[in-house]
């Protein structure tokens, strides 16, 4: 593969993984005067969207990705991700960033790093 894929790839799966997670805070759909504390608000929404995109376009961190290189393994692009998503208020179960990383992953059937 080119040594100029690694952006392309992460740009990409960093949007689907933010499409599953908007998705999924989307569904529970619960007022913020309604709220409980143990339950998500679109403020919190907004909020954990906002960090995870501040992370993923980190000035140095995507000069870093943009240098040429090779592609990181499944196994070191899983772990960018899991940081990525606990980048913010929010923390995943395993299961549940299995699912969130795991879908848009598999879209690459051929990408065997």
């Amino acid at each position: 593969m080119s040594l100029r894929t690694l952006p392309l790839l992460f740009l990409n799966l960093g949007g689907e993984m933010l499409y599953i997670l908007d998705q999924r805070l989307r569904a529970q759909n619960i007022p913020a005067d309604k709220a409980r504390k143990d339950e998500w608000t679109e403020v919190d929404r907004k909020r954990v969207l906002n960090d995870i995109i501040s992370t993923m376009f980190n000035r140095k961190f995507i000069e870093e990705l943009f240098k040429p290189q090779e592609l990181y393994s499944k196994k070191a692009l899983r772990t960018v991700y899991d940081r990525l998503a606990h980048a913010s208020i929010m923390r995943l179960n395993q299961a549940s960033m299995d699912k969130n990383i795991g879908t848009p992953l598999s879209l690459y059937g051929g990408y065997t790093q």
